[in-house]
Formats: structure tokens, sequence, C-alpha cells
């Protein structure tokens, strides 16, 4: 233990190294130097202040009375949602309802969302800077948000609060989906979240609307009536219309709260309103048309040129528009503008603005129509404005945007890396794709670049083509190839071998981590985070965490928390194996919560660490945290798709859908995985998938079933000589250990006695063999098999023995699921010593309190079948028999529907044997001699319907 101490000293010091340095402020120099002016807390999360800066109301805003009423009555439910197309006054009723929130005394917040915000990362950034007055982080100098402790902290606030997410259809990630179903799912009373889209969110609606939890509000809601449209023309515009001709407007406009107030526009500037309005439809194509000849043609030159060539701008500033335009005088015109209210919103940061969406669809598809060699050179221009302001992410956009790929490799050449040390793969991805593969041979830089980022978003097939055309290449210009470039081909080709199950890249990562330089610190960390995982499996412990020591000052030296998490997991990981769950546990977390301190981090570099943190937390008999964590970072780990972190995953999932009474949802779990495991054409995840399913078959009794399913993941397809990595992804889930527990299982049928008695000699030897090599999460197992070989052997109390000394280990690291994840024997035996001890009253104490009160509840269920099946049917006295079990009363309810025995046993996923035990035991308990009248005997007593 001291040891352990020491070393998680170690990590926090260097923690604290890092969190002390200038790093922070070189993640968010890169994307928007403008923050240092904000709060140092902005600083540090990198926040675009306009972000959370809610529009200012329309200057003639109707009030919307009975909409407003509808939506005050529903204070009470989780979720409002505001759906319809573009113009029908989403934004402006969740304003309204907004402004009258705060005066009831609720804080509230606003989230404009982009299509950024699909970066888990940076709409985990925002979303905390908008809570943080209402759930405060406990200790701000301990790291930045996780999304454990990010739903902890809106789980526990007192603080009434409304959370108002407007355009949500840009939101299509699946990881921000699952994020925001698991904050409104946690939401604790007073707290609210009002959703303004364009499309139905894909959020689980149906459970919200079947617990009465979800207010939606859709286009017919959001129509203006005859009496809103009057009251909006007369008093809020000062227009006077004709009942005919307010009928018409109605009518045409279909009360669409844009085509009302473009109309209004349009009837200030015409003398014979039933002119304009016998011509004007409402519809999209008539509001462009209206846009087109009846605004842009009656404006200045000035304010038409500067609305269309500004389109091309997210944001806009008077500094920006003067580049564009190439004079100045654009605070003026922004000005004349703001006062007009033409289509412009005011942010709240000053001088800053942005364009209605509409409004600005409308002007860029404009200036494409009358000068279509406009658009690329105003992208060129804010392309090198942004680049002089130190913006790079902006500048590379516009310049891809004007399809200026010379300038974009250019700034990609010198921000590449800075993206890589940040964990930036996907954005880096998505950039280098877009350009031309002529520029990028020309360019060594970037394509190792390129390759990296491949890598590392699991686009193996790519990679293998790029890596290998690279060598080629620095094989025919070795000149060519500088010092730093060749360290990244080192490191490059071992991990894509190794990512994608080549036996090569053991050897290879071995040799090259030798000759890599460490001043080359990205590609030097990642290579010796592979190795060191390397040295884990192959039980060189010592060497593996002294090289996890190099990474983690490589990994500092660059500031790259990326790297950083992947030592802490792998530290983490070597503990798991050598069965200290408590410190795994511990480890999981740290790398989970504490350790990503830049935006990438706090999402991608979190999903393969959550992954095991939720693994871990089943094994210690926590599902209800599992379940948590994997609803939270499942989507992003399907995203980032690391296979280790896929087969964990989804067996965690996998098994505490068994858990939860959900056989289909197990297996259909399992089957997504091998899915993927055959399209992306990675071997393992198909044998993880079915070594998974045999044991499922086991636990059903289906010893048949369980061979086919081993057969399969033994198929020599899977295990080409160049995939025999010694490397399992889950060191006690092998081939090796499904070959076992198959032997177990079958050997009572199957087998004859000698072959049996040769199991019950291996298996010590085995158990002592993991032992020396520290190796006790297996050992675990391997002893639980040999308890089960022993009850069926007809030894049970060698059986109760081992099963007594396993439970003696177990208790001081809180192993709890495994016991019941190995069916109903080892679940009986479990429960039986379970029960023993707490009878005595010497329960443990201390860390280990309460151990043996959660291991019986996670057996209990799984040991249900083997008791029913052994216990002799019970004499009834008088109709006051023995109650009747749960599982019981479910198999009458079933045995009511007329099914037969294997109809049962196929529902029930048991044995027809154990169905004739329950049988049996139902009979005696009720005093019924039949079936027929055990179901009478049921209702008659109101067990069942």
């Amino acid at each position: 233990m001291p040891e352990v101490r020491a070393r998680v000293g170690m990590v926090l010091r260097f923690w604290h190294v890092l969190k002390k340095s200038r790093f922070s402020a070189r993640i968010l120099e890169f994307e928007h130097p403008e923050a240092g002016l904000q709060t140092q807390y902005a600083m540090h999360q990198n926040l675009l202040p306009f972000k959370l800066s809610p529009p200012r109301p329309p200057p003639f805003q109707l009030p919307r009375a009975q909409l407003g009423g509808r939506i005050n009555d529903a204070r009470d439910v989780r979720l409002i949602l505001l759906r319809a197309p573009a113009g029908f006054g989403k934004t402006t009723a969740m304003l309204q309802y907004a402004a009258r929130r705060q005066a009831a005394g609720a804080v509230v917040r606003w989230f404009n969302l982009d299509a950024s915000d699909n970066d888990l990362g940076r709409f985990l950034a925002h979303f905390d800077a908008a809570i943080e007055s209402v759930a405060p982080r406990a200790d701000t100098a301990s790291g930045e948000p996780s999304l454990l402790e990010l739903i902890d902290r809106v789980a526990a606030s007192p603080a009434a609060f409304t959370m108002f997410l407007d355009d949500f259809e840009v939101v299509e990630s699946s990881a921000v989906l699952d994020l925001i179903r698991q904050l409104v799912d946690h939401l604790p009373s007073g707290w609210q979240f009002v959703i303004g889209s364009r499309v139905v969110p894909g959020l689980g609606l149906g459970r919200l609307r079947a617990r009465g939890q979800l207010l939606e509000i859709g286009p017919g809601q959001l129509r203006f009536s005859l009496e809103e449209t009057a009251e909006y023309l007369h008093r809020r515009r000062g227009l006077t219309l004709g009942s005919n001709a307010l009928s018409r407007l109605h009518k045409v406009t279909d009360g669409w709260a844009t085509a009302v107030w473009l109309a209004s526009l349009a009837l200030e500037g015409h003398d014979d309103a039933g002119t304009f309005l016998a011509t004007f439809s409402g519809s999209h194509a008539a509001i462009t048309e209206y846009l087109a000849e009846d605004v842009l043609v009656r404006l200045p030159d000035a304010q038409r040129e500067f609305l269309l060539h500004t389109s091309v701008l997210q944001e806009l500033s008077a500094p920006v528009c003067d580049a564009l335009l190439g004079r100045t005088g654009s605070a003026v015109l922004l000005a004349e503008l703001e006062r007009a209210n033409l289509f412009l919103t005011t942010l709240d940061n000053p001088g800053h603005y942005r364009y209605h969406s509409l409004f600005r669809e409308f002007l860029y598809a404009q200036l494409t129509q009358l000068d279509p060699s406009a658009a690329p050179a105003l992208h060129r221009r804010a392309s090198q404005w942004y680049e002089g302001e130190g913006r790079p992410v902006p500048a590379i956009e516009h310049a891809l945007r004007a399809h200026d790929y010379d300038c974009a490799g250019r700034l990609l050449g010198i921000h590449a890396q800075r993206l890589l040390d940040l964990g930036r793969f996907r954005l880096l991805a998505r950039w280098l794709d877009s350009l031309p593969q002529v520029l990028l041979d020309t360019h060594c830089k970037l394509n190792v670049a390129r390759a990296w980022a491949l890598i590392l978003t699991h686009r193996y097939a790519e990679a293998q083509t790029l890596v290998r055309r690279l060598d080629e290449a620095m094989q025919r210009d070795k000149a060519g190839w500088n010092e730093e470039l060749r360290a990244h081909m080192l490191a490059l080709r071992p991990m894509l071998l190794m990512m994608t199950d080549q036996s090569d890249g053991l050897a290879m990562g071995i040799e090259n981590h030798a000759r890599l330089d460490p001043r080359y610190a990205f590609p030097y960390g990642l290579l010796t985070n592979l190795v060191a995982k390397l040295y884990a499996a192959l039980e060189r412990h010592e060497e593996a965490r002294a090289l996890l020591d190099q990474a983690r000052r490589s990994h500092i030296e660059i500031g790259s928390t990326f790297s950083l998490v992947m030592a802490e997991a792998l530290e983490g990981t070597i503990s798991l194996r050598q069965g200290r769950l408590h410190d795994a546990i511990a480890r999981f977390r740290l790398a989970t919560n504490n350790m990503a301190d830049d935006v990438a981090g706090r999402a991608t570099g979190n999903a393969p660490s959550a992954m095991l943190l939720a693994e871990a937390l089943y094994e210690a008999g926590h599902l209800d945290q599992a379940e948590q964590v994997l609803t939270i970072y499942m989507g992003l780990a399907r995203e980032s798709g690391g296979s280790g972190q896929m087969v964990r995953g989804y067996i965690t999932q996998s098994r505490l859908a068994w858990q939860r009474g959900e056989p289909d949802r197990a297996y259909g779990v399992v089957s997504e995985l091998e899915f993927i495991g055959h399209s992306q054409n990675i071997a393992r995840l198909v044998v993880s998938a079915e070594l998974e399913r045999s044991r499922l078959a086991l636990i059903q009794g289906d010893a048949v079933a369980a061979a086919a399913c081993l057969r399969r993941a033994e198929a020599p397809e899977l295990w080409s000589p160049e995939r025999a990595v010694p490397v399992p992804l889950h060191e006690a889930e092998t081939l090796e250990m499904g070959r076992l527990r198959l032997r177990v299982h079958g050997a009572d049928e199957a087998q004859g006695s000698a072959a049996f008695d040769d199991l019950l000699a291996e298996l010590p030897a085995l158990i002592d063999r993991v032992h020396g090599q520290r190796r006790q999460r297996l050992a675990l197992r391997l002893s639980l098999l040999l308890a089960e070989a022993l009850q069926r052997a007809g030894r049970p109390e060698a059986a109760r023995e081992r099963m007594a000394q396993t439970l003696a280990y177990a208790c001081t690291e809180g192993v709890v699921q495994p016991f019941a994840d190995e069916g109903p024997i080892i679940a009986s035996l479990a429960l039986s010593r379970a029960r023993a001890v707490l009878a005595s009253g010497k329960t443990p104490v201390g860390a280990m309190a309460g151990y043996f009160e959660r291991l019986q509840a996670a057996c209990a269920s799984a040991a249900d079948d083997v008791e029913a099946a052994a216990r002799p049917a019970p004499i009834h006295q008088g109709g006051c028999g023995e109650a009747l079990t749960q599982r019981e009363i479910h198999v009458l309810k079933l045995l009511a529907l007329g099914k037969s025995n294997a109809a049962l046993a196929e529902a029930l996923f048991l044995s027809q044997a154990t169905v004739r035990a329950h049988l049996r035991n139902i009979s005696g308990k009720l005093g019924t001699s039949n079936r027929t009248e055990a179901v009478a005997r049921a209702r008659e007593q109101g067990l069942i319907g």
C-alpha cells in the first residue's frame, strides 16, 4: 500500500504542475484569444461569450398570452420542447418564458447551440459555465468538469433553474444527446430544460411523455391566431387593415410569424394594401422573393453590399467586417442595421452581432447567385483577418470554405501538432480530409498528422494505406524527412499494427521505443503508453509502471492531458488485473473525472477510462453507478471506437441488462458488438461477442449452444498468424477461460469421470500459477470454476471450502458480481456462505462493511433456479403453506397462458428440469395436484389475475 500511495501522490503532483503551467492559456489562445478579456474562469474554459448570451427580444414582439399560459402551467415538467420550422417564433416564445421565470425568482441561463457543439468537450465546457452559479463545483482547483461530476452536481442542486437550449436541431452527436438525456433524467425539483428545435430531437421523448414530464409545443400552437395577427399589426406595428384584408393576410400566412412580420414591413412601404396582399402568398418562395425585391432593393447600396458580403460570417464585429469590405465604417453600418431592426441580433459582447439564421441563409444564397466568385474571396479575407488575430480555428475554416487549400495547408502545417497535443483528432481529420491529395503528398508533415488523425479516430483501413505510402516516400527521399518526422513514423507503424491486432506490432513497438528520442514528446508519449500496455499484458508490471512514469513526463511537457489520462487508466488496468479493485476504481475515477483540463480531454480522452470505470463498478456490485457511467459515455465510446473500450462497454452493458431481467436486450447488445467487429474487420470484437454468448448459454444450461459459440470464436479466419497478439482485450474472458467454463459445465453430462478428475487436478495448478503471476482477478474466476466443478463432482464440502477461501479474498477488495455472473450453482454457494456469515453476526467492519449484504442481494436472483431445483416440495397443510417466491408467481402467470414446459423454459431462460422443479414446489405450496388446479388456486388467492 505505501507503494500505491506514493505512486498516486506522484500522479497528483504531476497534475498539479500541469494545472499551474501556461498550458491552459495556450489552449484558449488557440481558438479565441479575445476570451482573455473575460473572467479567468472563462479563459480557462475556452468559452465563447456569445454562446451563453440570449438574443435581445425583437422590438415589436407580441406577448403570446394563450401560449404563455400553457407554458407557465407546465412549470413542473422536466422538458419543454418548442418544435417548428424556422421563423415560427420559437426563440421569441422562449425569451418571453425566460423573462417570466426570472420574474418568479428562478435562475435562467441561455445556450445558443451551433454545429461545433457536437464536440462533447466544447458542449460540456459551455454547459458547465452556464450552471456554475446554481450547481458550483466543490473544488475548482481539482480539475475541470467531467460528465459524471456534472450530472451529480445537477442532481444535488437545490436552486430553481431553467436552462434554455436554442437551435437544438444542430445537435447530432449521440454522445451529446446521451448527456442531455441523462441530465433531464436527473433534474432535481425546480429544474427545467426548454429546447427550441426545427426537428424532433433524439432524446427518448417517449419515456418523458409517458411520465407526464414533457410539454410539446408544435407549429400549430406557435402560429398566430387571427386575433394575434390583428393585435400584432395594429398595436405593435401601427398598421390599419380592414377585416377582409386582415383575414386574407392571416389565411395566406397561416399564422407563420416571420411571414406576418415581413408582410408588415412591406405594408409600411405600400400605399395600396389590397394590391400587395393580392399577390403575397406567405410561402417560403414568396418570402424569398419579397426579401430580394422589397427589402434588399430598397436599401442604400452601402447597406445592401454590407449585408450580402458579411453573410459569410458567423459572428459580426466592426473589425472583421472592415477587413472583409476593405474599408472602415462598419461600426456605423452595424448600428444603422440594428436601429432599422434588419434581421440583426445583438450579442451581450459589446459590438458583436449575428444575423437571424433564416436571413443569413437568404443573404448567402443571394450572394452566390449574384456573384459566384464573391464568396470565396470574402472567405479568404476572413481567413487572413482571423490569422492575424491569432485565431487559427476560424482562419482554417474560412480558408477551406474559400477553397484556398494552399492557405489552409500552410495553417495546418503550423498548427497540426498543437491539435494533436490537444486531442482534437476528429477536427484535424475533417480538415485534412478536405485538402486535395496532391497537396498532402507534397507536405510530409500534413500527411503524418493525417495518419495520426486516422489512427486515433479508428479509420484503420485508410490509415494502413497512408502509412504504407509514407513508408515508401521516406525510403525514396530520406533527405526530405527530418528527424522529427522519422520519430513520428517510429511510433505510427507499431501503433497501427497493434490497434489492428497484428502481431508484428508487439516486437516493433518495443524495438522502436528504444530508438525513439524523448524530445519528440507526442509520438514518444503515445508509444510509451503502448509499450507499457504490452508489458502489463505480459505480466512485466514493474517495467510497465516505469514506462508509465516516463510517459507522464512526456505528456506534461507538451500539455497532452489526453495521453495523461491514458497513462492513469493503464495504471488502473494493472491494478484491476492484480485484483486490487478498490485501487482500480480510484484510478479510473481519477482518469474519468479529474484529469482532463482541455476541451478534448474532458470528452474523448475519458471514454476509455469511463468504460474501465463502468466495468470495475459493475464488478464491485454497484450496478446503478455502472449503468449511469455507460449511459453517459457509451455514445462517445461508440464514436471513438477503440476496440478495448468497445468490448468492456458492450459486455458490461449486456451483463447489466441480464441482471435487470432483460435477456433480449443482453443478447442484442452482444450482437451489436459482433456486427461492429465484422464491419470494422476487428477480429477480437467478434471473438469477445461469441465468448459472451457462450457464457450466457451456459448460465441457461445449454452446453451445446455454448460449445457452438466457442467453435465460432476459434474460427481460423479470426485467428490468422498475423492476428496472434498475446494481448487479450479482457484478461478474464479469453478463449482459454471459455473452454474451461465449458468443461466444468459439461463435465457431469458429456465427459467421463476420468476427464473430470483431470479437470479437478488441472484447475488448482492453474490457479497457483496465475497467483504467482499476480493475476488475482483471473485467479478468482478460476477459483469459482473449481468450486463449481467440485459441486458438480458430488463434493459439496470441498466446494463450500473453496467458496469460503475465495470469498475471504473477494471481501477485502469488494468483488461481488462475478459470483452472480457464473450462474446458479456458484451464486447458490456464495449466497449460502453470505447467509451463514450474516447469521453468525461476525460481519466485516470498516472498508469491508456491508460486503456480504451486497453479495447476498447480487446472488439471490441467480441462485433461485438451482435452489428451486434442489429443494424438495413441501407438504401443504391446510392451505397455509410456504409463500410463493416472485419467480414461482412469474411461472404461474405464464402457466395461466397455457404454456408448455418447453415454452416456459424458453420464456424464462431456464432448463426444463428447473421448470419442473418450480412446478413441484408451486403444487406443494398451493396443495394442488396438477397445473390446472395450481392456476385456479392461485387465482382464488389473488396471486395472479
